[in-house]
């Protein structure tokens, strides 16, 4: 009996001071226009533009690293997690992306206080990592709406879409994380093209 409590207060400590393996945490590392593209006189050089917080479903405003599998089963990642989530990852590239290309008189974040002539509307429709045929196939698609609007008559000034789809090289969660860096640089290259030519 008097060596009853020492072994219940021995296993209740070894218990507590069990470790649970800690999760890996991803971050997105590509990084936005590096070079100012510099398009002088264009009808954007006189506005500035406020980028606001993207719209996105519940999932991806989560750090919890999600998966689908033959197209219609999400499955959350036991191991893996963001950094940072995709919604605000996504916001925070696009005003990297607008800011250093310069092609606004300024670009504001969504938290600034100050008023801007244009806004900038982003929902993020897809950044996730699929798995089909039985598991011997991963990819990852980035899809997500741009929309540029006038701050005084709330008029769409332009509006656009962007899909890409990149197949991941290995069948796990780093894997899907590599093959969403090259989808977001895509996605960003193509929306920065978009840009310059709505500004024209």
């Amino acid at each position: 009996m008097r060596l009853l409590l020492p072994i219940l207060l021995l296993s209740v400590f070894l218990g507590c001071a069990s470790k649970v393996p800690m999760a890996t945490k991803y971050k997105i590392s590509v990084n936005a226009q590096e070079e100012p593209l510099n398009v002088k006189n264009s009808q954007c050089s006189s506005q500035s533009l406020k980028v606001m917080q993207a719209f996105s479903s519940s999932l991806l405003m989560s750090s919890d690293m999600y998966y689908i599998l033959d197209s219609d089963k999400v499955f959350p990642y036991s191991k893996s997690e963001w950094a940072i989530a995709p919604n605000k990852m996504m916001s925070s590239k696009i005003y990297e992306m607008l800011r250093d290309m310069k092609l606004f008189k300024t670009v504001q974040r969504s938290k600034s206080r100050t008023n801007s002539s244009w806004l900038m509307e982003s929902t993020l429709e897809d950044f996730m990592q699929y798995y089909e045929n039985n598991n011997k196939e991963s990819y990852v698609k980035i899809s997500i709406n741009l929309t540029i609007i006038d701050n005084n008559s709330s008029k769409v000034i332009a509006s656009n879409v962007f899909k890409v789809k990149v197949k991941a090289k290995t069948m796990n969660a780093e894997g899907g994380v590599m093959a969403l860096d090259k989808a977001l640089s895509e996605i960003l290259a193509q929306s920065a093209s978009w840009f310059v030519k709505e500004c024209k």
